[in-house]
Formats: structure tokens, sequence, C-alpha cells
């Protein structure tokens, strides 16, 4: 019986994982092109290198228009001014995710409100949805958490029965499909993030996807100081579109490795008794930005927190999720702005009473709430990782689990 490097023992794996993202020469290239050219911002009259970049953007994802933004919380935060969000609106997210899913709706002066999750997909549920909707509720965004395109049949359905506005957040799920369709095509409106550590990686920046004509015009609107009461300038720079128009034409062929190593650990752990690796929905295709198991608590008798040690004293590469958003200090305190606002705003009050505005409680969203806490282990498989790599993270997994024992 080997023992556990946690206690003391030899790791399965002591060299580290190839890092991601992996630049080449000619992204360095690409960049010193924008700065020899003189254009580092976009700017009319310039190089045409974001436009160029949202052009093969909107192409990808066979959408009618794709507007850069700076990062992915302003694409959120354009996309939400675009959808006319704000004052006393009430926008329904889900609590596993990343912050700025849900803070991008406090900079619309909006409400957010959390609706629990389906163990599927990790993604917002939609009977969950349906018991969160109120008379002020105007919108949904919708997260594809790791790669995993959440219910978008399900989720569709409500938004048509409620006449709801469908925000895609696919900060992870680049490449992601859905019934054969992009995500960030599927709803009104898809915001994407490019920074450093996504799928296509740029360093930072950020896209708005839509089908929309009048949503596009005011989405770019917001992005580029316009004509309209109230914009921004959210700008994404020709250097990052520049490295862009590189990247994007590699994503596919690292989904497709990203999608060969899922396959290989998963024929290993289907011989592992305790751990089963996240299913996506039928007619989904996932682009892993994370590989997500479920490891049951219960079934191996010893807390999520220790199990989650002894697989990194083994080498695994990084295990680490988005706590529940209920425990941000944002939702505590209920103060975006240091004056109660929005979560005071007159405007929201004088048409609520105090039972009916939302409160940040976890009871709300038990399944968020156990998924982190006592169930899902997630750890990245990006290329150039492959067999060999898999292989140790596979081995790493069945060495805890045959010694489990030395953890109880």
């Amino acid at each position: 019986m080997a023992k556990l490097a946690i206690n003391g023992g030899t790791p399965v794996r002591s060299e580290p994982f190839a890092v991601w993202p992996q630049y080449t020469e000619e992204e360095a290239q690409a960049a010193a092109d924008v700065v020899r050219g003189g254009w580092l911002v976009a700017h009319h009259g310039g190089p045409r290198h974001v436009e160029g970049f949202q052009e093969a953007y909107a192409e990808y994802h066979g959408a009618a228009h794709a507007i850069a933004t700076s990062n992915g919380t302003t694409a959120l935060h354009v996309a939400l001014m675009a959808a006319g969000i704000g004052p006393a609106d009430e926008v329904i997210v889900p609590p596993m995710t990343f912050l700025a899913t849900a803070s991008s709706v406090l900079m619309a002066n909006a409400i957010p409100v959390f609706a629990d999750i389906e163990p599927q997909t990790l993604g917002l549920d939609p009977e969950a949805v349906r018991a969160r909707l109120t008379p002020r509720t105007k919108a949904m965004i919708v997260v594809h958490l790791n790669g995993f395109p959440a219910d978008m049949d399900g989720l569709m359905a409500v938004a048509d029965e409620h006449d709801l506005v469908v925000i895609e957040d696919c900060a992870h799920a680049h490449g992601a499909e859905h019934n054969g369709r992009k995500v960030g095509t599927i709803g009104d409106l898809g915001c994407f993030s490019f920074q450093h550590k996504k799928l296509l990686s740029l360093g930072e920046g950020g896209m708005v996807t839509t089908n929309s004509d009048e949503l596009a015009e005011r989405a770019a609107g917001l992005r580029t100081f316009s004509g309209l009461p109230l914009s921004y300038n959210l700008r994404m720079t020709g250097i990052h579109a520049a490295i862009g128009n590189i990247r994007l034409g590699r994503l596919d062929a690292e989904n497709d490795q990203r999608r060969r190593n899922a396959a290989y650990l998963d024929e290993r752990f289907s011989q592992l008794p305790g751990i089963t690796p996240q299913q996506a929905h039928e007619n989904s295709t996932v682009a892993y930005y994370n590989y997500v198991l479920h490891c049951s608590r219960a079934g191996f008798g010893v807390s999520h927190e220790k199990l989650q040690e002894a697989l990194l004293a083994e080498g695994l590469p990084g295990a680490y999720g988005y706590s529940p958003l209920q425990r941000h200090v944002t939702f505590q305190m209920c103060d975006g702005y240091g004056r109660g606002c929005p979560f005071k705003c007159p405007f929201y009050t004088e048409i609520t009473t105090p039972e009916q505005r939302p409160v940040y409680d976890e009871a709300d969203t038990p399944v968020a709430v156990d998924m982190y806490d006592n169930v899902v282990v997630q750890f990245t498989i990006h290329p150039p990782n492959g067999e060999a790599e898999m292989k140790d993270i596979a081995d790493i997994f069945e060495k805890v689990i045959t010694n489990i024992d030395e953890l109880r």
C-alpha cells in the first residue's frame, strides 16, 4: 500500500503541469506590428485590428454582430445596459459563478436575485428560476460554468413565457455548443472574457455577441462615447485584438485536445468508486474550462477539504471553485456604493415591501452550497498537456481513493 503524500509519502507527480496559456512568437509579432504601426487603440482612420477581430468573432459564432470591450465585466455591463436594465429591475443570476456576473447587475443599478443551480451542469435550474420570478424580474444571466452549456432549452422556455431578456455569460465557454449553436448566440446577448486564464486568452478583453441590430447598435454606443444619454469608454485595444485574430484560429484545435483529455479521464474514472465526471446535457458540446468531478463526501467518509488537500499533495493541478456569492461581502452588506444603493434605491423601495426584496441567504440555494462545500472537485486539463499528464491525474485519484483509510 502506497503512503499518501499528505502523510509523508512520495507524490504521484512532482513535475509541474504545462502552464496555460501558451503564447508563441506569432502573438508577439502581431502585438509588435500594432506598436510599430503607432495605433495601439481602436480609432477611426487607423488600422482595423478591433473591427477585424469583431468580424471574425461574429463569423465564428454565426452571430450577426460582435462588439469588443475592455474586459468580460464590461461586456456584461454593456449587455445589461443595452437591454435597458436599470433601477428597480431584478435580474436572476446563479450563485456559483465569478463575482462579476452579479456585480455587473449592480453596475446597472439593478438588483441581482440568486436562483439555485442544477447538479448536472452547475448552471441555472429552470425551475429554480421560476420560483424566484417577481413582477420586477426583467432578465436572467445564464452562466455556462466550466465550459458546460447550461439547460438552455429549459431556460429559454422560462424566458419566452415571462418575456425575459437572456444574457449568456460565456467567460468559461468559448467554442461550446448546444443543439449545434455556439453559446452566446442562443439568448438575446452573449458575453465573453479574454482574460489571461480563459480558453481564448488575450491577456484581457471582452466581447458582446447578438443577432439583434438594435441591441448591437446600443451596445456599440455604450462601449464608446456616443450620442446616447450615457455612454462609456470600454474599448478593446488594438494589441489585444491583433492577438485575438491569431488565437481565435487555434481555439477549435485546443478545445479538441481538452475533449480528448476529458475522454481519457472519463474512462479511467469510470473504474473508480465514489467519483462521477460531470455530464453535459444532451446535444451539448463542452469546452472544458475546468474538468469537474462529483466526489461524494458521504461516500469517502472524509471532509471535502481533506480530500482536496490529499489530491493537491499528490500533484493535482489546482483544485478550486467559486464560493456561493451570498458569502461575498457585497451581498452580506447590501451596499454597493456606500449609501445603500441600489438595494435601498427609492425607485426600488417605493415599489416593494421588505418582504418582497431578496434576502441573500445560503438556504435559498442549497444545491449550490452543497456542491461547493461537499461534492465538486475541479482542475484544468488545458493543452499542451495530453495523455501522459492525464494518466498522472487519474493515478493521483486512484492512489488517494485506494488509500482513503489513511485520511479517515
